[in-house]
C-alpha cells in the first residue's frame, strides 16, 4: 500500500489542477471589441444591400444624412451610398444641384447578447475584485441589427418621388465554454482564411 501512495497523492494533484485551471480569453482592450465592430458592420452592409430606391436614372440626387445619426453612422451611411450608386443612382456633392434629395434613416444599430451559465456565473464583489464564472457550460449569442430606411423627394416642389420600406441586416456569432476549461466560437463575422 505505501508503494502506491505517491501515485495516488500525483493523480490526485493533477486532478486537483485540472479542476482549478481555467482560461481567459481577453478579445480587447478597447472599450468595444473587434468582433462587436464586425458584427455591427456586417449587419450594416447586409441592411445596406437591401435598401432599394426606384429613382429614374436621368435625376441626379442628393444623400442627405442629417438624421442618420449614432455610433457607426458613418460606416453605415457609406454603405447606403455605395448601395445607392450600385443601382444606377446618381449622387451628386452639392444639394442645390440635384433634383432629387434621398434622406436616410437609422432605426437601429446595436448588438443584442444573451448569455446562458449552467453554473455560477461571474460575481462581482464589492470593490474591484471579480470571482471568474465556475460553471458546467455557458454559452453567449452576440447578434447585431440595422434597420435602415429612406425617402426621396423633389428638391423643388418638396413632392414624394419614392420611398422604401424599412431594411434590416443580421449579423451574429456564438462562443460556448464547458468545464470552464474548454472553449470554441461559431459563425465568425468576417471569412475564414484559406491556404
Amino acid at each position: 500500500m505505501p508503494r502506491n501512495r505517491p501515485m495516488i497523492l500525483a493523480a490526485l494533484a493533477a486532478a486537483a489542477a485540472l479542476a482549478a485551471g481555467c482560461t481567459d480569453v481577453k478579445e480587447s482592450l478597447p472599450s468595444r471589441t473587434a468582433t462587436e465592430q464586425l458584427l455591427i458592420s456586417s449587419a450594416a452592409d447586409n441592411a445596406a444591400d437591401r435598401l432599394r430606391l426606384d429613382l429614374p436614372a436621368d435625376k441626379r440626387a442628393f444623400l442627405d444624412t442629417g438624421n442618420f445619426d449614432g455610433t457607426d453612422a458613418k460606416y453605415a451611411a457609406s454603405a447606403i451610398k455605395e448601395s445607392l450608386l450600385r443601382q444606377g443612382i446618381r449622387l451628386v456633392p452639392d444639394r442645390a444641384a440635384a433634383d432629387t434629395i434621398i434622406e436616410i434613416r437609422l432605426g437601429a444599430l446595436s448588438v443584442n447578447q444573451s448569455k446562458t451559465v449552467l453554473g455560477i456565473p461571474p460575481i462581482t464583489l464589492p470593490g474591484t475584485i471579480t470571482l471568474p464564472e465556475a460553471s458546467v457550460y455557458s454559452s453567449t449569442e452576440n447578434q447585431a441589427v440595422a434597420k435602415f430606411s429612406a425617402f426621396a423627394y423633389d428638391n423643388r416642389s418638396g413632392a414624394l418621388v419614392a420611398s422604401t420600406e424599412p431594411a434590416y441586416g443580421l449579423s451574429g456569432e456564438q462562443s460556448y465554454r464547458a468545464m470552464t476549461l474548454f472553449s470554441w466560437r461559431t459563425s465568425p463575422p468576417y471569412p475564414e482564411e484559406t491556404n
